[in-house]
């Protein structure tokens, strides 16, 4: 349950809050810090802290290194369908998947730290892009530097790509990193539920959006708990299946989910390469790949980008026009469950005010083309053509 808070340690809150600068924050947030009590009850709220104010001290260094530096920013903007960010252990062999499945121009090297600064390739497959992301290498026992770099990367990114060397104990790498990931405040278990805070002085109270359950109390405890750190007015949405616990996490910050996919590296030095795939496959499913060279049986390029979409709940859609033979070569990206008239809407809003029906092209159908209305759910892969008044 959550830890009913001393009173100077809420006001102490309360000023963190209201801080504006980072600098500010992250005193306001030591001294918090120093104020609550110390024990079994809040073992949960210690670990968020410590993680808020290390995202601070790494906002404090780039601010810093920003304003000394002349050169490109260290982030990347983000450009094609998604965003996959590569992480791992130095020499995990991130390089190697960036310049297999990209153009991008890579040292691959077998000496350790090779990466100091994000690379970036474009991969092509069928329709779309995805881009890849090489970030520097995690080091869990190093504090900033290198490793804040890449946590700020992975906190930034459509789809974390997870980078293992077969020859290096693979799951307990694999262990190490997903719990240095949570520790960080990025977790990859899909969520059963999400709680969103949003202070603001419109707010005339407490507003909580249920669209949830509540598992171990009711709205009124939301609201205590929120009072008990200062929390007057805001907007509160809840979301599937959440905990009192998950309220007082979200005080602090809500948990960044990503999907993943596992790179297993190396595979062509091992020869047990697929008993060892499936070992990891038997704890992490079929996220997991093995690479370079793709190995007979896996997948290639294009299954590999079909695969990064389906964790991301994307599709792709192919539109034609009227009096063409052929669609575009180019997808529109939608999500999963989009409809006909959600495509119309993306094309041009006059095609969803003027829309008559479309004409859908898939092997899933009966017989293609299949006159539609506006609300057929489409998949991936369908060429669509919209015909309007």
């Amino acid at each position: 349950m959550p830890t009913n808070l001393p009173p100077e340690a809420q006001a102490k809150w309360e000023e963190y809050s209201k801080a504006r600068t980072p600098e500010e924050k992250l005193q306001k947030l030591r001294e918090f810090y120093s104020l609550i009590p110390k024990h079994k009850g809040t073992e949960k709220m210690e670990k968020f802290i410590k993680r808020r104010m290390a995202e601070l001290r790494e906002e404090i260094e780039r601010r810093r290194t920003s304003k000394k530096s002349k050169g490109p920013s260290l982030m990347v903007e983000k450009r094609g369908a998604a965003q996959m960010v590569l992480i791992g252990f130095t020499n995990s062999g991130r390089s190697t998947i960036l310049s297999t499945l990209t153009n991008a121009r890579v040292e691959v090297s077998p000496n350790p730290f090779t990466t100091i600064r994000p690379v970036e390739g474009m991969m092509e497959f069928r329709g779309t892009q995805i881009q890849l992301v090489e970030a520097p290498p995690i080091i869990p026992q190093a504090q900033g530097g290198l490793t804040n770099l890449s946590i700020a990367l992975a906190g930034n990114a459509d789809i974390l790509g997870i980078v293992v060397s077969s020859l290096d104990d693979p799951l307990n790498q694999l262990d190490e990193l997903v719990s240095f990931l949570e520790s960080r405040g990025i977790v990859l278990e899909r969520p059963r539920g999400r709680v969103r805070i949003r202070r603001s002085r419109a707010a005339p109270t407490i507003i909580i959006v249920n669209k949830g359950r509540i598992l171990d109390g009711n709205e009124r405890d939301v609201k205590r708990i929120l009072r008990s750190y200062g929390i007057e007015r805001a907007w509160v949405e809840i979301e599937g299946r959440v905990t009192l616990d998950d309220v007082e996490e979200a005080v602090f910050g809500e948990k960044k989910y990503k999907p993943f996919i596992i790179f297993l590296t190396k595979v062509d030095l091992i020869r047990e390469w697929s008993s060892l795939l499936s070992e990891v496959k038997s704890e992490y499913g079929d996220r997991a790949v093995a690479v370079i060279p793709f190995p007979e049986g896996m997948p290639s390029r294009d299954e590999l980008g079909e695969m990064i979409l389906r964790e991301l709940g994307l599709i792709r859609v192919f539109t034609k026009a009227r009096n063409e033979r052929e669609p575009s070569d180019r997808a529109v990206i939608l999500d999963r469950g989009s409809t006909v008239l959600d495509l119309a809407r993306f094309i041009h809003k006059s095609f969803e005010e003027r829309f008559r029906y479309a004409k859908v092209w898939s092997a899933r159908l009966p017989y293609s083309p299949m006159k539609v209305g506006a609300d057929f759910v489409l998949e991936d892969g369908d060429v669509v053509e919209i015909v309007v008044r």
